[in-house]
């Protein structure tokens, strides 16, 4: 007997040093991962996936579709016990932890909360082969998932891509498709850039104009440029795409396109059920050159030139009007206005602009664009949701409940004074984070290894920091294919970053991972940038 036990306790030591080293191709990098021996579960024809709360039903429905549309098998959703098992515990809607257990009977997902368990379902995901990611049925494949105990849990809670689609237009498949690619990788977060001044993605009905007119323009600079690039490095990507090219009646040209208002709720919809919030970005008071094209009363001195007029009170009705469609629209609580890079000088030269600075007590325009900033945070805070705006917000004064979009990677000293004001703050700097710039073959090991989380903060200013995201403007991303070589795989780097505690980030240890991650990509239909060199 007292063999027995030396020889048991033995094997268990040898389990969990197992355990301890055990390697998954899992991005981001699981807490725990403890790799089991034994036969491996497969999914077969009539595999149930049971729920025991019926808020999972949308999870279960999401995770049928992902195995059917590519394995071609029966799967149902039940109530009760089944070979797939989605399992919630304790409910707790903000913890986003999660535990998948995978043996040859049975895959179990527990978590407290609905987001939890989309978590495991992109576990399990990544644990099946590859061409679970396919669209269309594949013949011949034995899907299969080895035994294995997963324990997990984000680092921190907002997890993004923000996408614009206003310098160039993307379908609400080609929007659905990113979405997809996200919630594989566990981002949470979809910041959705629809107004700028090149044009209005976003249908309005108190301003029609906006997307009748607003939502296309004859080619322009960036247009032409992105043409000119083409030719000469004989990239296809660059070229625009003549399915958002309009006939006017008099034989013109026009490039563009915008989102009605169903179609804006049919992406919301499809990203709540990936654990996916969108968060609207409708820029203001700068960035709105096409809205006062449209709308030339909305400018200083009404000649149709950027930025908005403050002074004027059928502005800010303007911008009332236009943030309450928007908050039926998108039922996240956080909404952006943007707030960047506002050409202040005019306001200096507007009597109403003035008259406004001298009524409110202000000294300059940096204060009148703080005083419109929490005049509409008000307003937002009336309708139940909490703003947000690019890190110039914080120029002029600004309340401490407003959360800060951190940008400027120049000007480090804003993470801080930020968390210092008490302000929440997510961190984009465009030193790591802006996918549109261009890459070396080193670009990817420097976001992985950068410290995009200021080391300077206190832990009470740590605690402020709410995460991070990466922005794909659109100035020379024409297209999907242009699109996805830019955002990938930077994109699961910063997956990981997103996810995985700082001190278990190896760079030596995540490139193996991804490696094997590039025929998943390639299954997404992602064009993806080649890794061209994997060491300094």
């Amino acid at each position: 007997m007292r063999t027995k036990l030396i020889l048991g306790c033995f094997a268990c030591l040898v389990l969990a040093a197992t355990a301890a080293k055990a390697e998954t191709d899992i991005i981001p990098k699981p807490v725990s991962v403890t790799e089991m021996a034994g036969e491996p579960f497969r999914l077969k024809n009539g595999t149930t996936i049971a729920i025991n709360d019926a808020r999972l039903h949308g999870p279960a429905t999401y995770l049928q579709e992902v195995l059917t549309r590519s394995t071609g098998l029966r799967i149902k959703v039940k109530s009760g016990t089944g070979r797939i098992e989605l399992r919630l515990t304790e409910p707790d809607e903000q913890d986003e932890s999660y535990e998948l257990t995978a043996d040859s009977r049975r895959i179990r997902i527990t978590a407290h909360s609905t987001r939890g368990i989309i978590c495991g379902i992109a576990t399990l995901r990544q644990l099946l082969p590859p061409e679970i990611e396919r669209l269309t049925p594949t013949e011949g494949m034995e899907w299969t998932v080895q035994p294995v105990c997963i324990k997990d849990r984000p680092q921190f809670h907002w997890r993004g891509l923000m996408l614009d689609p206003v310098r160039h237009f993307y379908s609400v498949e080609d929007t659905k498709r990113l979405l997809d690619q996200m919630a594989v990788y566990k981002f949470n977060k979809f910041h959705w850039h629809l107004t700028d001044s090149q044009a209005s993605r976003i249908e309005i009905k108190a301003y029609p104009k906006l997307t009748d007119e607003g939502a296309w323009h004859p080619y322009n600079h960036l247009d032409r440029g992105c043409m000119e690039r083409a030719g000469k490095e004989n990239n296809p990507d660059l070229l625009i795409p003549r399915k958002y090219i309009r006939e006017t009646a008099d034989g013109k040209e026009l490039y563009g396109g915008y989102y009605t208002q169903q179609e804006i709720r049919e992406v919301v919809e499809y990203a709540a059920q990936r654990g996916i919030d969108v968060v609207p970005e409708l820029d203001m008071p700068g960035h709105n050159h096409i809205a006062c094209q449209c709308y030339p009363w909305l400018s200083c001195k009404g000649d149709g030139n950027d930025p908005l007029c403050l002074g004027k009170e059928t502005t800010i009705e303007y911008a009332e009007k236009v943030y309450a469609e928007v908050f039926q629209l998108f039922p996240y609580e956080y909404v952006s206005i943007g707030g960047d890079e506002v050409n202040r000088t005019r306001w200096t030269q507007c009597t109403d602009c003035q008259k406004r600075i001298q009524t409110e007590g202000l000294r300059d325009v940096s204060e009148l664009q703080a005083w419109f900033t929490k005049h509409m945070e008000r307003y937002f805070n009336a309708h139940g949701r909490k703003i947000l705006g690019w890190d110039e917000i914080l120029e002029g004064g600004l309340s401490k409940t407003a959360t800060v979009h951190w940008w400027r990677g120049d000007h480090p000293d804003v993470t801080q004074r930020a968390t210092e004001m008490g302000n929440e703050v997510v961190l984009c700097p465009f030193t790591f984070c802006y996918f549109d710039y261009a890459q070396t073959d080193q670009t990817l090991q420097a976001l992985y290894e950068g410290d995009i989380v200021p080391t300077d903060l206190s832990p009470q200013q740590l605690r402020l920091v709410k995460g991070m995201q990466a922005n794909i403007w659109g100035e020379w991303i024409p297209t999907v294919e242009r699109m996805n070589w830019q955002v990938f795989p930077r994109a699961l780097a910063l997956a990981e970053k997103a996810w995985t505690p700082r001190a278990e980030q190896q760079w030596d240890e995540f490139l193996p991972r991804l490696q094997k991650h590039l025929p998943r990509l390639t299954e997404m239909g992602i064009h993806y940038r080649p890794l061209k060199t994997n060491r300094p």
